[in-house]
């Protein structure tokens, strides 16, 4: 395994976006010590430390495959910036939560079996509204774990770009349908 710091930040995000996983775990590894210290300094624990770090790496990911993404500062120092934001959000998070649910032991195993049923129902019907090539793509990709280069190959494209491009249009077309069927109160109301 070679070592991201090695490569220019350049390259780093050419590599990212041509699916090569292990500049990202070359960044989790170079990055943790800093990470850790961060969280463990503004009232985090270990068990939280990975969590952040690999919902971060996410974050790096998919930005960076956003056609309009340009890195203006080193990869590290935007890592950070997202560690530091997803860490502030859950701090806030917490502090909203830290109140006893006394109602807690009221609620059954049924609610919960019907909440996650209807997630899946809600997700399976936005997904089943996009066509076969959109929903063979993001499997793919989400759930197989396929590089671009594969999946061009299974899917019959012509190169690693028509997947990117493919799979931004995909996207686009899941937002639409979540953005007709939702409002933010749906979510956050």
């Amino acid at each position: 395994m070679w070592g991201y710091k090695r490569l220019s930040d350049h390259k780093m995000v050419e590599e990212i976006r041509s699916g090569n996983q292990e500049v990202l775990v070359s960044l989790y590894r170079n990055s943790y010590t800093m990470v850790r210290n961060f969280i463990l300094r503004n009232s985090g624990t270990e068990d939280e430390i990975d969590d952040v770090l690999q919902d971060s790496l996410i974050a790096v990911w998919q930005n960076v495959n956003k056609p309009d993404f340009m890195l203006k500062v080193k990869m590290s120092t935007y890592l950070m910036s997202i560690v530091k934001n997803l860490w502030f959000k859950r701090l806030k998070k917490k502090s909203r939560f830290t109140k006893v649910d006394e109602t807690a032991h009221i609620r059954s195993a049924y609610s919960e079996d019907f909440n996650f049923a209807f997630d899946r129902t809600i997700i399976r019907k936005m997904v089943e509204e996009m066509d076969e090539a959109c929903r063979k793509l993001l499997s793919y990709f989400y759930f197989d774990g396929l590089e671009n280069k594969v999946i061009a190959e299974k899917l019959g494209y012509a190169n690693t770009d028509t997947v990117k491009s493919k799979k931004y249009q995909c996207f686009s077309k899941l937002k639409k349908i979540v953005n007709d069927q939702f409002t933010k109160d749906d979510f956050f109301g």
